[in-house]
């Protein structure tokens, strides 16, 4: 048995493959659907009618494609129009925009490569429009995971700094596979960090505050035994004065 370690960005791209994607068949196939395996929903696809939308898992899409058996339909959000207003919104808002899908980037990335390698092989003609949107799309990942990285920043520099028990929270609604991957393994290793040095450092105040109560019992002790002393010499005085 051999076993198969698979990166984040591995695991993001072999999830995004059961994304629906639009494709328009070049064929017909009034078969029974076909019940797709691989899908968590028991998905199914079909009938085929030539020139009629369907959707298919973007695993398919490809296969249908590469065989010239159908064209893909790009999602409406990976346009090119599409994007650049998503990038101009997301450069002005804080927090960051709910308009894509979990997988955009893995299905633009897929996409692109499929295009790109039927303009090659001379079986597509290719779209200047798609590869400016796929340079939007670069330029959008970085600005969202700059902003998460901002936001960190910000929150340990007002919030780390103080002793606290409860870990801080950071606002992420909206985030995606990709910011996930770049910034996660980062931020899981400085919480888990932070965590260990509050409670090393609870862990030497009630050591600090433990050593201070026993070195004043032990003072209070030492002071009460003086009087106990002085009472015991009196004592022994009166009885010697007593047996004279």
């Amino acid at each position: 048995f051999y076993s198969i370690i698979m990166s984040l960005c591995q695991r993001s791209s072999f999830s995004a493959e059961n994304t629906p994607i639009t494709v328009v068949p070049a064929f017909t196939s009034r078969r029974v659907p076909l019940a797709l395996l691989s899908s968590p929903h028991q998905q199914t696809v079909g009938p085929f009618v030539a020139g009629m939308p369907l959707e298919v898992p973007l695993w398919m899409a490809k296969l249908l494609h590469q065989k010239q058996l159908a064209q893909i339909q790009l999602p409406e959000w990976l346009s090119l129009e599409r994007l650049t207003d998503i990038l101009k919104r997301e450069k002005k808002e804080e927090l960051l925009t709910k308009d894509l899908p979990y997988f955009y980037y893995e299905i633009a990335r897929s996409l692109t490569g499929v295009f790109n390698q039927s303009s090659s092989d001379g079986t597509s003609s290719g779209s200047g429009k798609q590869q400016a949107a796929w340079i939007v799309l670069q330029d959008l990942v970085a600005v969202r995971v700059d902003k998460i990285r901002q936001n960190f920043h910000d929150l340990s520099r007002d919030t780390l700094v103080q002793s606290s028990d409860e870990l801080p929270m950071i606002a992420v609604t909206g985030i995606a596979s990709v910011e996930l991957n770049k910034v996660g393994p980062f931020l899981k290793q400085a919480f888990s960090d932070y965590s260990y040095l509050i409670q090393q450092t609870a862990a030497e105040e009630e050591g600090k505050q433990l050593q201070q109560d026993v070195e004043a019992s032990q003072k209070d002790a030492g002071t009460e035994k003086g009087p106990s002393v002085r009472k015991a010499a009196v004592a022994k005085s009166r009885l010697r004065k007593f047996r004279q």
